[in-house]
């Protein structure tokens, strides 16, 4: 906008507005260029506008099979987002090393510099349950602890900047609510594993142990098996993809795949047990919380029929207030929500004015 436009949006004296942009524009970060929409004759207007070639922000998504990173300009507008596979056993040091060669590409690709970058916020997978009975949890929460301070500190080290490291699958929440433009929303991914988050008036849920949505090990049948998280009888044992490829004994996902849509019916079953398991575990969730928004990704939530059978349990079992104006639907971006959600805490990131030991912050 013009610089007189700017005078009358802010309130602010024409001084005090041409002093802040003769700062923005010292340090780079705005441009002005000639416009004259009428055509009149003269000298034309000047607009300013935010430098879009200047990076500020970076959001980065270190997920088990894939690897996604998002960039924003200093309005905090996504200038450029990609995403690549990568084995799942790739370790988390490879696998972040392998983020940066990403944000070096696309930034070479799109012109964009990262020498202007103040806050980077990256995402990995956590906790992962890998043990049996409840010294197990204690095991994988200094896991994924260490796992997320290795991979901040390999970022403070790379850009010289804030980073701040948490789950994946909550900074994809934060992603996939951006997309909803809703305040209140529950995210519930289905694939390998089941995780999930929250977000309540607008802010994510963390919760003592940065853990809040772990919908994945909300138990649904307390005389089930034991989980690999101490639990027993949780959501995971029942509808992630290795769980209903065990039940209805596929090879695959293609051939998983195939049956459903033939109607086999012990693969019906098995996702219908699957997608009951995942709305009991949501029905508390909005009960609990009063969300207005479901968000469902991964790949099971892609099969014939599941959306549809979560959506009518969910409406069936839970509260009638939590459903007069419920949204079911199905992830807008499951590749790299998780890297623009992560935006969100780049920009807290930047603007922090803690000391370096606060630089590398990890949380859940």
């Amino acid at each position: 906008m013009t610089r007189q436009r700017l005078v009358t949006e802010t309130g602010l004296s024409r001084a005090t507005v041409s002093v802040a942009l003769g700062a923005l524009a010292a340090e780079g970060r705005i441009r002005e260029t000639a416009h004259d929409a009428s055509g009149a004759r003269g000298r034309p207007s000047m607009l300013v506008s935010i430098d879009a070639s200047r990076a500020e922000l970076i959001g980065i998504e270190i997920g088990r099979a894939h690897i996604a990173v998002a960039l924003a300009d200093g309005a905090d507008t996504v200038i450029a987002r990609a995403d690549r596979d990568i084995a799942a056993s790739t370790d988390v040091r490879t696998r972040v090393e392998a983020a940066v060669a990403l944000l070096a590409d696309i930034a070479a690709e799109r012109g964009l510099d990262l020498t202007t970058v103040r806050g980077v916020a990256a995402g990995t997978p956590g906790p992962k349950f890998t043990g049996e009975g409840h010294r197990s949890q204690d095991l994988a929460l200094a896991r994924f602890t260490r796992d997320r301070a290795d991979v901040a500190a390999y970022l403070v080290g790379h850009f010289g900047v804030p980073v701040r490291v948490e789950n994946n699958t909550r900074y994809t929440t934060l992603g996939e609510t951006a997309t909803a433009g809703a305040r209140n929303v529950a995210y519930l991914r289905i694939d390998e594993g089941v995780g999930g988050g929250v977000v309540v008036d607008g802010s994510l849920v963390s919760g003592s142990w940065g853990t809040a949505g772990e919908l994945g090990h909300v138990c649904v049948d307390p005389n089930g098996p034991r989980c690999a998280c101490g639990g027993r009888g949780c959501v995971e044992l029942v509808a992630s993809l290795p769980a209903l490829l065990a039940a209805t004994h596929s090879a695959d996902l293609a051939t998983l795949t195939d049956r459903l849509r033939a109607g086999d019916p012990d693969a019906t079953v098995a996702l219908a047990r699957a997608a009951d398991a995942a709305a009991q575990a949501l029905a508390g969730v909005l009960a609990v919380l009063d969300v207005s928004t479901v968000v469902v990704g991964g790949r099971v939530a892609q099969l014939t029929g599941f959306l549809d059978r979560l959506d009518h349990v969910v409406r069936d079992v839970a509260p009638s207030w939590c459903t007069a104006k419920l949204t079911v639907r199905l992830a807008d971006d499951d590749r790299t929500a998780g890297a623009r959600g992560a935006l969100v805490h780049a920009r807290s990131a930047a603007e922090t004015t803690a000391g370096a030991d606060d630089q590398a912050r990890t949380t859940g």
